[in-house]
């Protein structure tokens, strides 16, 4: 019998307890229940610390060498074992994004590669003040406000702007934090000929894991699915202003035979997984 991708049942389910756990803090943003769902009243919960604002630093797309040593390299995103033709990493990982980009680097002249861990790296360690023609800035603002028996965890960008909005997940007493979000956007400015362009990938059913330490948030792994619609058409669109980088023909190929989520019974959405560190980051000033 087959499952489907989204539990918002389970999501529903911890949102509601956040909304009624108390009155002493919490988020002032509504909680996002996914398309065609209205949103929850924002969460409020018994704050146990002030929430703590993590700036992601490194962002890996986890390769073959990563699944070989052993460490973690995403999520069991379906929730299920092999699925589609394409079987699981150890322990039941789902992430098709370790084959596609290991294809997008492969491509040989005239064709040029499409590598995205480099789009990430420069884009994490550009300036704020940089020109556009040398890099565009990637800020990825994970917020964690601690309460009683449950974590709100939110991403933003620098100006606030909600990447994944608040959602509820637990937080052990060895610092261990597993959330879930109905959506995610990561969006990775990538360098081409004619100026920067952005490869905005869509990620659905979002799990994120971490652990909490003074200052930092280590073994951070973020892992979900993004179906074939939002993928594709952002191919279409952003190829093409690539220069030489492959075609949408060329990857659709390879796309082919990596769908390995099941949809609505088809397979029909790309795993996906990084994993990375964040380091604490102050609040932004108040304006006076």
């Amino acid at each position: 019998m087959t499952r489907p991708l989204l539990r918002p049942f389970r999501l529903s389910t911890l949102a509601l307890l956040g909304a009624v756990a108390g009155c002493g803090g919490g988020s002032s943003e509504s909680v996002d229940m996914g398309q065609g769902r209205p949103d929850l009243p924002p969460i409020v919960i018994d704050v146990e610390g002030p929430p703590v604002r993590y700036r992601i630093t490194e962002l890996h797309v986890p390769t073959l060498e990563d699944v070989w040593a052993g460490v973690p390299v995403g999520h069991n995103v379906d929730r299920r074992g092999d699925a589609c033709g394409v079987p699981d990493f150890p322990g039941g990982v789902d992430n098709a994004l370790i084959d596609l980009s290991t294809a997008l680097t492969s491509f040989e002249p005239p064709t040029a590669p499409v590598d995205l861990q480099a789009a990430i790296d420069t884009a994490l360690a550009c300036p704020p003040d940089a020109e556009p023609s040398v890099c565009t800035r990637l800020d990825l603002i994970v917020t964690v406000t601690s309460g009683v028996g449950l974590t709100v965890v939110s991403i933003e960008d620098a100006e606030g702007a909600s990447l994944a909005a608040p959602f509820v997940g637990s937080l052990d007493g060895s610092g261990n934090l597993h959330a879930t979000a109905m959506e995610f956007t990561l969006a990775i400015p990538y360098q081409a000929p004619d100026g920067p362009v952005t490869i905005s990938l869509r990620v659905r059913d979002m799990r994120l894991s971490a652990t909490v330490t003074t200052g930092t948030l280590t073994n951070l792994v973020l892992g979900g699915a993004i179906h074939d619609v939002d993928f594709e058409a952002m191919l279409m669109d952003v190829l093409p202003r690539l220069g030489d980088q492959p075609t949408f023909e060329d990857v659709q190929s390879l796309l082919a035979g990596l769908y390995d989520v099941e949809v609505e019974l088809t397979c029909s959405a790309l795993s996906v997984g990084f994993t990375g560190v964040a380091t604490a980051v102050a609040a932004p000033a108040t304006p006076e």
